[in-house]
């Protein structure tokens, strides 16, 4: 989970495309909140990698969210990159 490259990409969506892309990461998100609770059981890796995989496609989300909403992106950006070494160093001291 350590991924320092990121790619800035800017999108013109229609109201369509919009739902699609965010339905798309909920699904996501869901998906990787089933592998938390398997994970609790035993399963496949470990509970806090997938917390951390939960909890940054949820700030993705968010961030699609809140520049639909007209938010600048240079302040979106830093907030998700805020959030992406807050996870960085959560799992090196985890």
């Amino acid at each position: 989970m350590v991924n320092t490259h990121r790619k800035d990409i800017h999108l013109s969506l229609s109201y369509d495309q919009y739902d699609d892309l965010t339905s798309a990461l909920e699904t996501h998100r869901d998906g990787l909140q089933q592998f938390v609770k398997e994970s609790a059981s035993g399963f496949g890796l470990e509970t806090t990698y997938w917390s951390h995989r939960v909890a940054e496609v949820q700030g993705l989300l968010e961030a699609v969210h809140r520049l639909a909403a007209g938010e600048s992106p240079d302040v979106v950006k830093r907030d998700l990159q805020r959030l992406s070494r807050l996870f960085r160093n959560k799992s090196v001291t985890t």
